[in-house]
């Protein structure tokens, strides 16, 4: 259990990179712009859902295998949290872009490039925390 979140933040690190290269793609793509708008809501769903997952697991492995540390207490849990949040806005703006809403369309891209340079200096902050 305790190796079960690193490894899997890895995976989701790689999946956040995969799915800021489809947005920015997106951004300056003059055609097939609706098959790449599906695949980066569809992966960027996929790996919203890994995220909170992973941050479970993390909190778990805390509680429940690491005497060594306590709860909440570190960089790490705070980027984590801090991370999960900025990806719901994500998530909200980007609903709410498929729902019609222009509004949200200059907030969407910037919580996306900020959580994927959160996400780097969450794995950074991790890699201490490692048994």
């Amino acid at each position: 259990m305790i190796y079960l979140h690193p490894i899997f933040g890895a995976l989701v690190l790689g999946l956040l990179v995969y799915i800021g290269s489809l947005g920015l793609k997106l951004r300056r793509a003059r055609r097939d712009r609706a098959a790449l708008a599906a695949r980066h809501a569809r992966w960027a769903r996929i790996t919203y859902v890994a995220v909170l997952l992973s941050w479970v697991a993390g909190a778990l492995s805390v509680l429940l295998g690491r005497d060594d540390l306590t709860f909440a207490a570190s960089l790490h849990f705070r980027s984590g949290t801090a991370l999960a949040l900025l990806l719901t806005g994500s998530a909200l703006t980007g609903r709410a872009m498929e729902r019609g809403a222009e509004g949200v369309r200059d907030w969407h891209p910037w919580l996306g490039a900020l959580a994927v340079l959160l996400a780097a200096a969450h794995a950074a902050s991790g890699l201490r925390l490692t048994p």
